[in-house]
């Protein structure tokens, strides 16, 4: 397990991309706000100090609430933590391990139709499933959707959307608007950020399935898909926090936080990001994924004299 090919990808990317989508918003937002007089002086001195500003406390304030993202879910989400020895707890651990993370991730469970991860890292991430998947989805399925999200811990992905968000905020509190008006101000000001943002977001569904199938099967990965796509409507709370989500609003448009099922499925079956998944230990993750998950003892990391 300790010679996979290491599958963390570097968020610097996403972060250049965020400092210039603040820059051209806040060039955006001082022209509009200046002749209707919102926030006076803007328009001069943002672009000094706006350029500096935004970019510096969109990294620490989003850094600091990806620290405390796994706790405030903890408060505020109807979380149910479990214990290690828990069935489902040791099969997170399990995947987890074949993917390489350093750390077991916490794990709950929740009352919704749906499973998301959190945390800034792999060392302070956690994978919450809704207990209706557990009851009705097969094990394989369930195990899928495990992978999907550790997937997204392995690519940093809850580090990338953590950080789009807190850019967006800054520039918003810089240009003068109140907390009300966040919404609104977000679209006008940085529509071109919010975006790039939600096709960030699209795409890291495709990889996070493709780490699925990977651990799985493309079979179970699509019919766990197809399974979500026919259960319930989301409910208020999966709306809001849609972006977090295993499924999320698939319009089929640019306004979507997640590409329709038939997008995932067709993505699945061309394998058009499960072929250029990282090969474990030198084969392909597809084809020697194992039938019965390794017990906990085996779990590399599960003893520190075996890491590397």
């Amino acid at each position: 397990m300790t010679e996979q090919t290491p599958l963390k990808h570097s968020t610097f990317p996403t972060w250049l991309g965020l400092v210039a989508g603040s820059w051209a918003g806040l060039a955006w937002g001082s022209l509009i706000s200046a002749p209707v007089g919102i926030g006076l002086g803007v328009a001069a001195g943002s672009a000094f100090g706006g350029f500096l500003a935004i970019p510096l406390w969109g990294t620490i304030w989003g850094l600091i609430g990806l620290g405390r993202q796994r706790e405030m879910a903890l408060k505020e989400h109807g979380i149910t933590l479990l214990k290690e020895d828990d069935p489902l707890a040791q099969r997170v651990y399990s995947l987890a391990a074949r993917l390489g993370l350093p750390t077991r991730p916490w794990v709950g469970t929740m009352p919704h139709n749906n499973a998301y991860a959190i945390g800034s890292n792999a060392d302070n991430a956690m994978v919450v499933i809704g207990q209706p998947l557990i009851d009705t989805l097969s094990e394989a399925e369930v195990d899928a959707i495990i992978g999907h999200e550790l997937g997204h811990i392995a690519n940093n992905d809850m580090c990338r959307m953590g950080l789009a968000r807190s850019f967006q905020n800054s520039l918003v509190w810089y240009l003068g608007f109140s907390e009300t008006m966040q919404r609104w101000g977000r679209w006008l000001l940085t529509w071109v950020s919010e975006l790039y943002i939600l096709g960030l977001s699209r795409k890291r569904e495709y990889w996070a399935d493709a780490f699925g199938a990977a651990l799985t099967s493309k079979e179970h990965m699509i019919a766990a898909l197809e399974k979500l796509h026919n259960g319930p409507d989301l409910s208020e709370f999966e709306r809001k926090e849609a972006r977090l989500m295993f499924r999320g609003i698939a319009a089929g448009s640019l306004l979507s936080t997640h590409p329709t099922l038939e997008e995932r499925r067709g993505a699945l079956e061309a394998e058009t990001y499960l072929g250029l998944l990282p090969t474990l230990n030198g084969h392909d993750a597809l084809s020697t994924a194992p039938q019965a998950l390794p017990k906990v003892e085996d779990i590399a990391y599960a003893n520190p004299q075996t890491v590397k």
